[in-house]
């Protein structure tokens, strides 16, 4: 069975999260980057307008590689043998049907093994 999709996933909210992080950093220094863009920076304005330039583009950089790999998880071609295994009969006559990814989601999620 094919691993990867997961930690494409898995990596993607990772960067998007870091990015998110960044673009605090950025909103902090974001008069300082006013003032570094206008010109009218003094010392250490200068460097609180180039800690937050540097934390935009960060943030976009992530941004545009979270979304490289949720795009090749997205597209990944599903088959019997990448999909993942059925699940085990629990008795309630229902079928568990293992949705597209790597076959730990059903139908009836739930969110207790968080």
């Amino acid at each position: 069975m094919n691993r990867r999709e997961p930690n494409d996933l898995k990596r993607a909210h990772a960067a998007w999260t870091i990015a998110g992080t960044s673009l605090v950093v950025a909103a902090v220094a974001g008069s300082a980057i006013i003032a570094v863009v206008g010109g009218t920076a003094d010392d250490g304005t200068l460097v609180w307008g180039i800690v937050g330039i540097a934390s935009l583009l960060e943030a976009l950089v992530l941004f545009a590689y979270g979304l490289r790999l949720r795009h090749r998880y997205v597209n990944q071609v599903q088959t019997y043998e990448t999909r993942g295994d059925y699940r085990e009969d629990d008795g309630s006559n229902r079928p568990r049907v293992p949705l597209l990814g790597d076959g730990q989601s059903s139908q009836r999620s739930t969110f207790e093994g968080l």
